[in-house]
């Protein structure tokens, strides 16, 4: 740590800066791709007319701004699970004035036999499934759900215009390569980790989760896929009091029904395509009073 911060509640250093992100007004554009992963963040960037602010801060967060097809658009990559996604929602609306638009790119299991690896995913909405750490101790506090050693939330809904035309986006990028299939319609859920909310057993650990996909599917029997990080985003943007829209894309990497995983060689060929998908939605959003003028990266 080398800024100075004053403020213990929301800390910025004396230039503006967020204080893990590490990026201040007119850096981020209104309209944003996540990924999780550096690498892929970069790949994609390569789609954009030109990059005019590019950061990496201290705590692992990437952030590229630049224009596609003249738009002002930013990348970030953030990282895997639910405490990445709020550092990255909330440090971004600090920043960024008016209206965000934001859609994750990320990697996910299927729950389903209609998505082997390869499916690209485009859920309606999503709900969160929490370990009770609770239900592993020694003396409970909360009496009433000790029994439930994982909590499933309900749902929250994607941007349902955002949704469709991310869907419509990624299915035309894909159709001439014969790749896919895109499944649309369903949920997905977020696990707060990779193992045990997620069902993966684990003999070194005392887990007790050898129920839970099966509980989360009867609560949610329109299920999809399975991941760390998109229902998060759209339980943020419910709670961004109307400022933030939501939308999510999934790369189907872990076959959970029958076991498979994807390949390196069909990672090539997704990710730079579903990530023009993205970026092609992204700038056909209308938004409510974008960022302009001469404090912009992009002026």
């Amino acid at each position: 740590m080398k800024e100075t911060i004053q403020n213990a509640n929301f800390p910025r250093d004396a230039e503006g800066h967020v204080y893990h992100l590490h990026v201040k007004t007119g850096q981020v554009a209104n309209r944003i791709l996540t990924v999780g992963d550096h690498v892929r963040a970069r790949a994609i960037a390569q789609h954009l007319d030109q990059v005019y602010f590019e950061h990496s801060s201290q705590r692992g967060f990437l952030t590229i701004t630049g224009s596609y097809q003249g738009t002002p658009v930013s990348i970030m990559a953030i990282g895997m699970g639910n405490p990445m996604m709020d550092f990255f929602v909330r440090e971004t609306r600090a920043v960024v004035e008016g209206d965000i638009a934001i859609i994750r790119f990320g990697s996910c299991g299927s729950l389903t036999q209609k998505a082997g690896p390869g499916a690209v995913i485009v859920p309606q909405g999503g709900y969160c499934i929490r370990r009770n750490i609770d239900y592993f101790c020694d003396e409970p506090m909360q009496k009433n759900i000790e029994q439930q050693a994982y909590l499933i939330s309900g749902n929250f809904a994607a941007d349902k215009v955002m949704t469709e035309q991310l869907a419509t986006s990624v299915s035309k990028v894909l159709a001439p390569h014969q790749l896919g299939p895109v499944l649309t319609g369903g949920l997905n859920a977020d696990g707060c980790s990779f193992y045990s909310s997620q069902g993966r057993l684990d003999p070194q650990f005392w887990d007790d989760n050898e129920q839970v996909i099966t509980e989360a599917l009867a609560l949610h029997p329109d299920t999809q896929s399975l991941e760390m990080e998109t229902s998060m985003l759209f339980h943020l943007a419910h709670c961004s009091k109307g400022t933030i829209r939501a939308a999510g894309c999934m790369q189907v990497f872990a076959d959970r029904v029958n076991n498979g995983f994807i390949s390196p060689e069909m990672v090539a060929k997704l990710e730079p395509l579903v990530g023009q998908a993205v970026l092609d939605t992204l700038v056909q959003v209308k938004l409510e009073n974008e960022m302009q003028g001469p404090n912009t990266v992009w002026a």
